[in-house]
């Protein structure tokens, strides 16, 4: 019954507008079925980048008469408040708007950030809860930024009294850790990492002094679980600052997602990486469903030169400087150059700038067709639902996270340690899920992606990394070389 119902609201919906997704029917009628089951559903579309999907489900979630959560961003939680609620109650559809919640006769409908979830005790602790969860593609590194804990030098001493013992006690062991920290320091590296030893001896300290503040609570209950850890030196005070992480971010919301039912939304065009995801808690989804967005899908065209350098070889910043010279002269839309080494980056645009001027921009939004952006993985990916779709993206290192990052470096102890094969099963899915969302836009307009690594033909897994990539096409010659 709520699939009909929900289907004669959604057509009188789109009478009255115009929704370009020829599947927002179809969507409807799976999100109305899931709501009646027990089941918990993954649905995948690049269509959830947008705002048209929206109508669909929350009709069927108002119409849905027992108590629901919508999680996704407050941007989109303030986009439906300003934009379709007014459309919806002019339906017929008889409710209230309460802070970000919709409150009928019978039941209500909660509007939350990911934020804020985690921090209500009533809804983390629900059981048997339908939660509509979008923007999971971002699930892991959300969840990283909520949870992960900067311990800097004043929150050592918050509500700090000099003449107490407890005060005393706290300002020795600081000064003696920096002492210690500080001889251990290694050239060229910020980063310290705490052996076992020293990793106990703050648990016992923190333990002991949790009634101190919330953040030493929030420490202790860290070090007791076992998250991973490491200290940062900054030279110019000379002070130091401690850093906290879950390694295993989805195991903090295991029993949120055990108790209640899901339907789980991401925004890319297959997700398998938050299956797998799921899979490492033994958590299970029980039905995957794709849906195609609302532009036709062209096939990428990629180019990787057959003879290209490897990235430890001295003359590999040279060679890609005077490769991506010569495609740019024949591009007449946007170039996008992608790199997560900032180093490169800047030297990238730097020497371009000097040739083509204020054509080229360093992560900033492009006003005109035929301008160059070099920008980093994660600021392109945050930002390229506003920008039009490159006429083509050059990328010089594929994506594989940086093993010189502190918490990267430990999850690969940590997995090396349980005989995982980390590269394969960390790196290397990151690397791919990374580089599927930033050239995901290529498939608007057929557009060319230009892989100047070398290890993605002389390394078996830069060839799977090549062929993840669909629907695409490898040309073997592309001007102005081959």
């Amino acid at each position: 019954m709520l699939e009909i119902l929900s289907h004669q609201y959604l057509k009188r919906f789109i009478r009255s507008h115009d929704i370009d997704w020829d599947h927002i029917y179809s969507f409807g009628r799976i999100i109305s079925k899931c709501l009646q089951t027990n089941e918990t559903y993954l649905i995948n579309s690049e269509i959830f980048s947008t705002n048209i999907w929206q109508p669909a489900l929350l009709i069927s979630i108002f119409l849905f008469e027992e108590n629901s959560t919508f999680v996704l961003s407050q941007d989109k939680i303030n986009f439906l408040k300003n934009n379709y609620l007014g459309e919806l109650k002019r339906l017929g559809l008889n409710f209230i708007l309460e802070n970000d919640q919709i409150i009928f006769s019978n039941h209500r409908v909660s509007f939350i950030s990911l934020e804020k979830l985690l921090g209500d005790v009533n809804i983390f602790n629900a059981r048997n809860h339908r939660i509509i969860f979008s923007g999971i593609e971002n699930i892991k590194e959300d969840l990283k930024n909520y949870f992960r804990i900067s311990f800097l030098k004043k929150n050592w001493f918050h509500n700090f009294e000099q003449a107490s013992s407890k005060s005393q006690k706290i300002i020795s062991t600081y000064n003696l850790l920096k002492k210690k920290f500080f001889l251990r320091k290694v050239l060229d590296s910020r980063s310290i990492f705490l052996d076992k030893e020293e990793i106990n001896f703050l648990s016992n300290f923190f333990f002991e002094n949790s009634s101190y503040s919330d953040q030493f609570l929030r420490v202790s209950n860290a070090l007791s679980a076992g998250w991973a850890c490491w200290v940062t030196l900054d030279d110019i005070n000379f002070e130091w600052n401690f850093y906290l992480e879950p390694m295993d971010e989805l195991s903090q919301i295991k029993h949120l997602l055990i108790n209640n039912k899901f339907v789980f939304l991401s925004a890319l065009r297959e997700d398998n990486f938050f299956q797998k995801y799921l899979k490492k808690e033994s958590l299970n989804i029980d039905l995957v469903m794709n849906f195609r967005s609302n532009f036709i899908e062209n096939k990428i065209l990629i180019y990787v030169p057959p003879r290209q350098m490897l990235p430890n070889n001295p003359m590999f910043t040279k060679n890609i400087l005077d490769k991506s010279k010569k495609l740019i002269i024949f591009s007449k839309g946007l170039t996008l150059f992608l790199s997560d080494d900032v180093d490169l980056k800047l030297k990238f645009a730097t020497e371009l700038a000097s040739i083509y001027g204020k054509r080229v921009l360093l992560e900033n939004i492009p006003l005109f067709n035929n301008e160059i952006l070099c920008a980093s993985y994660t600021w392109w990916i945050n930002n390229s639902y506003c920008i039009q779709s490159p006429e083509q993206i050059i990328i010089p290192l594929l994506p594989i996270p940086s093993i010189k990052e502190p918490i990267n470096k430990l999850t690969i102890s940590h997995n090396r340690n349980l005989s995982k094969d980390w590269f394969r099963e960390f790196l290397l899915p990151e690397a791919i899920k990374k580089l599927e969302r930033s050239i995901s836009p290529l498939r608007k307009n057929a557009g060319k992606l230009i892989i100047l690594d070398g290890r993605a033909h002389k390394r078996k897994w830069g060839r799977l990394i090549l062929k993840s990539i669909q629907p695409s096409k490898q040309i073997n010659y592309m001007l102005p070389y081959d």
